[in-house]
Order: structure tokens, then sequence, then C-alpha cells
């Protein structure tokens, strides 16, 4: 006697699901993705595999492929605090800074306790120019989580310019040379316009931008960026240690020299 051996579509459904689920807590995020994404080709609407992309998709950074899934989570399924910050924090990341705050609020709606949420609340209300209610809530976050949350005491009263000097005398000396004559301004956050600018948008939390375009053929040494801008408010957050703060200057001047440059490298220290 002979029969054919079939398993369940549901138990399929579970077994993949876990196998995603297991590679993403083991931090293989591509492997993770590529389980979750065989799954929503079955069923467009698994809660479990749509919930997985988009925690896989922000931990790599792709905001767009993350706010797809978790649009789709919220249309067909009942979020809990945990994806209503998810939310939050990729609508934040796509500089939709009124979502975010909707987003987090009904987070901590649903988990008065949760401190990420609170905090993302700040971040959005002070992109908003709206400082004294950011101070709440980012007081909030620090009642609950004063160890990850810790209240900022604010970037005003730091020597910026003298940080950036200090900064710019460890670049390489070719790197030094390039910003000689080139303006460094600063602002406290990124304009919404300049980080919008980009396909996916830039992160809010970009450290310092270049202005300027380079004509096409023109030598990338020669012709150099009209100023650039650095940003006191993500350079200081977290931490407000000096040392950290000029290394993350220097790392922040290196980058956008080397986007302008592009494939050019310095010949030499």
């Amino acid at each position: 006697m002979s029969g054919t051996w079939t398993v369940d579509p549901n138990t399929l459904q579970t077994l993949r699901l876990s196998e995603a689920r297991k590679a993403f807590d083991g931090g293989d995020l591509d492997r993770a993705l590529i389980e979750a994404e065989e799954l929503l080709d079955e069923d467009p609407s698994h809660k479990g595999a749509l919930e997985l992309v988009s925690q896989a998709a922000l931990c790599i950074g792709d905001v767009v492929m993350a706010l797809e899934a978790l649009n789709r989570f919220v249309e067909l399924h009942t979020p809990d605090s945990k994806l209503l910050h998810s939310l939050a924090v990729a609508r934040f990341q796509d500089v939709d800074y009124p979502g975010a705050l909707v987003a987090a609020e009904q987070a901590t709606g649903l988990e008065p306790s949760l401190a990420p949420a609170w905090h993302y609340q700040g971040l959005a209300l002070e992109r908003m120019e709206k400082h004294a209610e950011a101070e709440k809530r980012f007081a909030k976050a620090a009642d609950h989580d004063s160890e990850n949350f810790p209240i900022h005491p604010g970037w005003n009263d730091i020597d910026w310019p003298q940080l950036l000097d200090t900064a710019l005398q460890r670049l390489p000396t070719q790197i030094q040379g390039f910003y000689d004559g080139v303006p460094i301004r600063f602002a406290d956050f990124p304009a919404v316009a300049d980080l919008l600018e980009h396909y996916p948008p830039l992160s809010p939390f970009t450290d310092a931008l270049y202005r300027g375009s380079l004509e096409e053929g023109a030598d990338p040494w020669v012709e150099r960026p009209t100023y650039l801008v650095l940003f006191p408010g993500n350079l200081s957050r977290p931490a407000l240690d000096h040392s950290e703060i000029v290394k993350r200057i220097t790392d922040a001047l290196m980058h956008e020299a080397m986007h302008w440059l592009g494939t050019a490298e310095p010949s030499g220290e």
C-alpha cells in the first residue's frame, strides 16, 4: 500500500517562521529577511512575517522596507506597543516627525513605561522645535530608564569652535588642506529639506553635511564644497564627553570629504 505524504501548510509556515526568528536572533539578518519574505509570498498578511521583516529591515537601515511592512501590519492587524514604537522609529528615520510622534504616543498609551517610545517623542518634538514639550518627554524616558535615556543637559555651553579645531588637526594633512577655505557652520539639526533631497532620506541623526555641487569634469581637490554644516544636537548625543565628540567630528569631516572626493584618495599624510 502506498500513499502521498503531505505536511499541513500551517505547520510549514510555523517552521519557516521559526527558522526566520532563529536567524534574526542569531544576527543573520539577510537570512531572516529571505525566510520571512518567502513566507509573505505565500501569505502576504502573515502577522509574524510582517513583524519580522520590519524588525530586520530596521536593523539593516532599510527604512523603506521597514515602513512598507509596518504600514501593512497596522492595516491588517492590531499593533502592540513594541510594534508601534518600531513604527515611530521608522517614521522618524523617514523624516516624518509628526507621524513618528503619533506612533510613539500610541505606544506609550498602551505601555506607559516604554522608555524608548517616550524618548522618540522627545526626538520628534525637538526637531519640530517644540522644545519645552520635548524636555517633558525626555524626562519621562529618564524616569523609566535613566541608564539608557539619561537627561541630556544640552549642547549650547560646549565650545564647538575649539572642538572643531582639535578635530581638524587630527585629519590627514591633505584632508586638512581640502577643508582650508571651506566655511564650516553649526546648526542644531539637519534641515528636513536637506535630508529629503535624497532617496531614501538621509538619517536625521546625520552628524555633518556639505553643501554645494561638483561640476562635471572638475577636480574635486580644487573645486570644494560651498560650505559644510556640523550638527551639535546629534554630535553631542548620547554622550557629552568632549573626546568622544571630537572623534565624531573628525569622523564626520572625513566622511564628508571622502563623499565629495568620490574615489579620489589623499596621496599621503
